[in-house]
C-alpha cells in the first residue's frame, strides 16, 4: 500500500474549492506555501517527472503544459516552481517516493539550482506587458527598465534583446506563466497600440535566449508561428 490519505480540505463537512492558484492576496497560493507542504500533497506522476527532467541542468528551453481545464496544469507548474526554488526539499520528496514506489530512477533525477523564479497567473491581469512582470520581479529589472526608457527617440516598442540578455546575465531566470493562452488571446491590436504584436515579438525575444527557461500553461496548442 502507498499509505495515501485525504488532504485536510477534503475531511471537513463542507468542501472548499480545490482550484490551484499560484498566488493570492492571503499568501496561501500554491507557490506561497513552503515547498515541503506543497510537495507533500503532490504525486510524482509521469507528466510531472518528465517536466522535472525537461527543466533540469543543461535544459534551457521552453516547456509548455497543455490540456483542458481541471487536468492539473496549475498544480504541475506550481510543483515545478518549488522544484526550482527548493532543491533540498525536492530531493527529499523524490527520495521518499523513489523508496515508496521502488523506482530508483526517481531519486536520481538531476535538479537545477541558482535560478530566480518568476511565477504569475496571467488571468489575474496584474501586468499590462510581460516585461513589466520581469522588470518588477528581477533584482536588476529597474536598472534595465531605466536604460530602455532613457533611450529617448531611439526607444523601441519592446525591450531589445541586448538589454534582456544583460538582465539575464545578472541572474538566470525561470519564467512560469499560468493561463498564458487566456492572457494572449485577450490581447488586441489598434493602430496606435498593437498590444498583441508587441507581446508576440517580446515572446520571440524570450524564446531566442537560452540563459533561462520558461514554462507556459495553455488550454490548447499555441502556434508560435
Amino acid at each position: 500500500m502507498l499509505g495515501l490519505s485525504l488532504r485536510e480540505e477534503f475531511r471537513s463537512r463542507r468542501l472548499k474549492g480545490t482550484a490551484i492558484e499560484l498566488t493570492n492576496d492571503n499568501d496561501t497560493g500554491a507557490t506561497q506555501l513552503p515547498a515541503a507542504d506543497f510537495l507533500e500533497i503532490t504525486y510524482p506522476s509521469t507528466d510531472l517527472l518528465k517536466a522535472i527532467e525537461a527543466i533540469g541542468p543543461e535544459q534551457a528551453r521552453p516547456v509548455v503544459v497543455m490540456g483542458e481545464r481541471g487536468q492539473g496544469k496549475s498544480h504541475l507548474i506550481a510543483a515545478l516552481h518549488h522544484v526550482l526554488t527548493d532543491s533540498s526539499q525536492t530531493k527529499s520528496w523524490l527520495r521518499a517516493w523513489s523508496q515508496r514506489l521502488t523506482r530508483s530512477n526517481i531519486e536520481t533525477l538531476p535538479l537545477r539550482s541558482g535560478m530566480l523564479v518568476i511565477s504569475e497567473s496571467l488571468h489575474r491581469q496584474r501586468y499590462k506587458f510581460l516585461w513589466d512582470l520581469i522588470f518588477e520581479r528581477h533584482p536588476h529589472g529597474a536598472f534595465i527598465r531605466g536604460k530602455w526608457e532613457g533611450q529617448g527617440e531611439k526607444k523601441t516598442d519592446i525591450p531589445p534583446d541586448t538589454l534582456l540578455l544583460e538582465l539575464l546575465r545578472h541572474q538566470p531566470t525561470a519564467l512560469i506563466l499560468d493561463e498564458f493562452q487566456t492572457w494572449y488571446d485577450g490581447l488586441v491590436n489598434s493602430p496606435q497600440q498593437p498590444y498583441k504584436n508587441w507581446a508576440f515579438n517580446f515572446i520571440q525575444v524570450l524564446y531566442d535566449w537560452h540563459t533561462k527557461i520558461w514554462i507556459l500553461s495553455l488550454q490548447e496548442v499555441w502556434d508560435k508561428g
